[in-house]
């Protein structure tokens, strides 16, 4: 996406100018994952790479990077030629991806929410589907379908939505978000309403099966920082959630 390539050399540094970005997202995403040892994954939507770096660092054999964005590819480029650890990277649409392997894992960080279209999600969990083996394990961290349509709800936590409040949001329906910090204020993105039966039958249509819905969860480290009652809004309805399915 266009807006990312606007600010790709500084998109790392929302991890340190956005708590929930470490405290809840990654701690989650990574617990989640789990045991990668010795496996093959697959990072699509990986950005800057932060997550991909992560799954090499865990031990994973072989991790691929595909991202639509080629500013985002070359700072994840730029940071594999500072320290090698043989991570891959591919300037790509998931909607549209070739061959590019068989996997034991995918990982999808703010990626389905993208989908354009019921076809263009579709295509982007079948690409996803037919890249992992049979049993391997797609994890997604999505905005969540139950997100709440209160105004500011988020801004607390560095995030900015601009939707609706006057009724249930529909499947499809494209609303306005942004990280906005002291010191860091990305550009406005478009992102896409799914519901849970929607992404459950994209997921089901591609092969997936044991599907799961997983909500988030704060690390102990965030617990002091600042505090727990801080993280409750976002604990109680988050903006967004984790999903797990396996490929039958």
């Amino acid at each position: 996406m266009a807006e990312y390539d606007t600010f790709a050399d500084r998109y790392d540094t929302t991890f340190e100018l956005v708590p929930l970005r470490t405290y809840v997202e990654a701690h989650s995403i990574m617990e989640l994952v789990g045991d990668v040892t010795e496996q093959a994954w697959l990072d699509v939507a990986c950005g800057t790479g932060a997550y991909t770096r992560q799954l090499r660092r865990r031990g994973a054999s072989r991790v691929l990077g595909v991202d639509l964005s080629p500013e985002m590819i070359r700072v994840a480029r730029d940071a594999e030629q500072e320290r090698p650890s043989g991570v891959e990277y591919q300037v790509a649409d998931v909607g549209a991806l070739g061959d590019v392997g068989r996997f034991d894992g995918a990982l999808g960080v703010y990626l389905l929410h993208y989908s354009e279209s019921v076809e263009h999600l579709h295509d982007m969990c079948r690409n996803i589907g037919r890249s992992l083996r049979p049993g391997g394990r797609f994890v997604a961290y999505q905005l969540s379908p139950d997100i709440s349509q209160v105004p500011g709800y988020y801004l607390k936590y560095g995030a900015d939505f601009l939707l609706r409040s006057d009724g249930p949001l529909e499947n499809g329906e494209a609303f306005a978000f942004r990280i906005n910090v002291t010191g860091f204020q990305s550009p406005y993105f478009t992102v896409y309403y799914w519901s849970r039966a929607a992404l459950e039958e994209a997921l089901t249509e591609a092969g997936f099966g044991e599907i799961r819905w997983v909500m988030p969860t704060l690390s102990p480290e965030g617990h002091d920082h600042p505090g727990p009652q801080w993280w409750q809004d976002h604990l109680d309805q988050p903006f967004a959630v984790l999903l797990e399915a396996v490929k039958m």
